[in-house]
């Protein structure tokens, strides 16, 4: 008998436990998960700067991006086409420049937080320290596999994204960034794969967005580690 009390306790301690496990612990194992997956968290905290360089074919050539980025949140986006930048973002912690064809644009408030946020080095790892909440909404069909889809928003609300992680890697399969921009509210979907390893840290080296403004494919053709990029780099004034 005492036994059976003991079994029938354990079980109902494990029920209790199960229903205690709220979105928010579900969402904080699976990214856990994903940062060890990549290379985990103490190899990710090496990295001080990262510059990464892709490339897009386009119905009018080869389209260039390159993105540099500076721990804790500072970045840089250049696109370039046929040999000429046609698109700039600096950010800087609190403000992005904005360049291109039609001048430079101070951005602050909601749309540059979230341009801040999606290009700080590995987000992941400050979630907790900066105020993102984070909560687990379900499975999620992702090109014909099952993914586990997790929401985030910054502490005032303002900026809300979703990433899709595969349940057997934990790696990162497809982000979604929603909200207002400069041409109103539109999303961009990221999909990601062909990961690997630069430094023992894996990277994915095919991207495939999809906004409003169309399809296009990006290939990562080099990944530069700590090169000492300069705060000088990424100056917003």
């Amino acid at each position: 008998m005492k036994k059976r009390l003991i079994f029938l306790f354990a079980l109902i301690a494990g029920s209790v436990a199960a229903q205690a496990q709220t979105p928010a612990d579900t969402a904080r194992q699976v990214l856990d998960k994903y940062v060890a997956a990549i290379g985990g968290k103490a190899a990710l905290k090496k990295v001080t700067d990262l510059t990464t360089s892709m490339s897009s074919k386009t119905e009018r050539g080869t389209m260039r991006i390159t993105r540099r980025q500076k721990a804790p949140d500072k970045f840089s986006v250049v696109i370039s086409a046929n040999g000429k930048d046609v698109m700039t973002q600096t950010g800087d912690r609190q403000k992005v420049m904005m360049g291109g064809t039609q001048g430079n644009r101070t951005l602050d408030g909601a749309i540059a937080r979230q341009l801040i946020e999606i290009n700080k080095l590995f987000p992941e790892l400050h979630y907790a320290e900066n105020g993102v909440k984070s909560e687990y909404v379900g499975m999620e069909n992702v090109d014909g596999k099952d993914t586990y889809k997790l929401s985030h928003a910054t502490a005032d609300g303002q900026v809300t994204w979703t990433d899709n992680f595969d349940p057997k890697t934990g790696l990162k399969v497809q982000s979604v960034v929603g909200g207002n921009s400069l041409q109103g509210s539109m999303d961009a979907t990221m999909i990601y794969s062909n990961y690997k390893a630069t430094n023992g840290i894996l990277f994915p080296m095919t991207i495939r967005q999809q906004s409003g403004r169309g399809a296009m494919t990006m290939t990562v053709d080099t990944i530069k580690i700590n090169k000492g990029l300069k705060d000088a780099d990424f100056m917003t004034q």
